[in-house]
């Protein structure tokens, strides 16, 4: 408050409480500022140990609807995050002609970037069909000669994808009567889909068919279905159920999805070296992805819209939140409708603590932000401290797996 703006006396206000403080300005006497203090003695609980650990580990009760974002590629391969796509996508283009306005619009991405602006923020520029065309096909090539390496790896066994362990918990112990993990990530890259089939672990992403696979998911229920021997009185019969599983959506496309023939198909032959005619879908940084995404909105967002509308309980790792689209569904589950939710990544960034200061069950576990520390922090509004833990690191869900699965 501006004391030197007053020209009357404060009024006060005070109920057990609050205090309310009414200042009259002089440059609009029927304008008032009004401040609420509180006075109230009972503080917020501080954050201890035994509180926070005994949240986590009741978190991991129930079933939660998985996001994970690049924060889990990168844990891999750091190739796979932001600020290696913005190398390479810098030398690429200059080996490709230009004419005079994709020119004028690369040049502006170029200047954002020098101007410290990051990469999702500077392809805003980028209006022309045709630029923006290249662009994706510069991200998959360079995403698909990383995810290649990793394809083989993975099924060798030489390298694990750093949640599989919590992944197949949560699997096994999904209940009879709701045997489906929901699992979204904007990723492009199959690491994801290589450690479920390394891990025999059944999943889905809504296609189904041949070589050229397409969008069904009544197919793909139906042939989710196993069969189970069951006594009726004196008799045996055969009931089909639906087998534990996991749903995948790949909301920003995949280096397996293309656009073919006025359809959005699946073509794992094609992921690495595609042909000419076949468009890749993938939903590169910027706003022109929202365009984008309205084209490809029924095979990409329709059923992840439905089964986020459906969760309440929400699990997200290695995932930074700067995605605007997804941004509004979430915020809307977990602040206006208070829905429990825990972050666990490396790095917090300030549109995490904004949300998380504006959700009262969601749950942050990150790096401790120390010079030479790998420790953790942990953080609920509902506390009044931060929880630092310098010998412990949470954060790697590996570590936290270990925590919450003991071994």
């Amino acid at each position: 408050m501006d004391v030197g703006t007053l020209t009357q006396p404060l009024h006060i206000w005070k109920t057990r409480k609050y205090t309310w403080v009414i200042d009259v300005t002089v440059h609009d006497i029927w304008e008032c500022k009004v401040q609420m203090i509180n006075i109230d003695t009972k503080l917020k609980e501080i954050l201890t140990e035994e509180v926070a650990f005994k949240k986590i580990r009741d978190f991991f009760r129930e079933k939660p609807f998985l996001v994970f974002g690049t924060g889990m590629s990168c844990a891999l391969d750091t190739k796979f995050g932001m600020h290696a796509l913005q190398d390479e996508l810098l030398l690429r283009m200059k080996e490709h002609s230009l004419n005079e306005e994709q020119n004028r619009q690369w040049e502006q991405v170029e200047q954002s970037l020098e101007d410290g602006l990051d990469l999702e923020s500077s392809l805003d520029s980028v209006t022309d069909s045709d630029l923006l065309k290249l662009i994706t096909k510069v991200t998959g090539n360079f995403i698909a000669s990383i995810d290649r390496k990793y394809a083989f790896s993975i099924a060798n066994g030489e390298v694990e994808w750093p949640a599989i362990s919590l992944i197949k918990r949560m699997v096994e112990t999904l209940p009879e009567g709701d045997p489906i993990l929901h699992v979204l990530t904007p990723n492009y890259d199959m690491l994801f889909e290589y450690t479920c089939d390394c891990f025999r672990i059944p999943y889905t992403n809504g296609f189904t068919g041949g070589v050229e696979r397409s969008t069904d998911w009544d197919a793909v229920n139906r042939s989710l279905l196993i069969p189970q021997k069951t006594v009726y009185g004196k008799r045996n019969k055969t009931v089909y159920k639906t087998q534990k599983h996991i749903r995948l959506y790949k909301v920003h496309g995949s280096l397996n999805y293309f656009f073919h023939r006025g359809n959005v198909v699946e073509n794992n032959a094609w992921m690495w070296d595609p042909p000419n005619y076949a468009l890749r879908v993938i939903i590169t940084p910027g706003l022109s992805k929202y365009e984008t995404l309205h084209r490809y909105r029924q095979e990409l967002l329709k059923s992840a819209d439905l089964a986020i509308d459906r969760s309440n309980h929400f699990l997200f790792l290695g995932y930074g939140f700067n995605d605007k689209h997804l941004e509004e569904y979430i915020k809307r589950k977990l602040v206006d409708q208070s829905c429990m939710g825990l972050i666990v990544t490396r790095d917090s960034n300030p549109r995490i603590e904004s949300l998380l200061f504006e959700a009262s069950n969601l749950w942050l576990i990150c790096r401790l932000q120390e010079q030479g520390n790998d420790g953790t922090r942990i953080y609920n509004k509902q506390h009044s401290n931060w929880l630092n833990l310098p010998g412990r690191k949470l954060w790697d869900i590996q570590e936290l797996t270990k925590f919450i699965l003991g071994g």
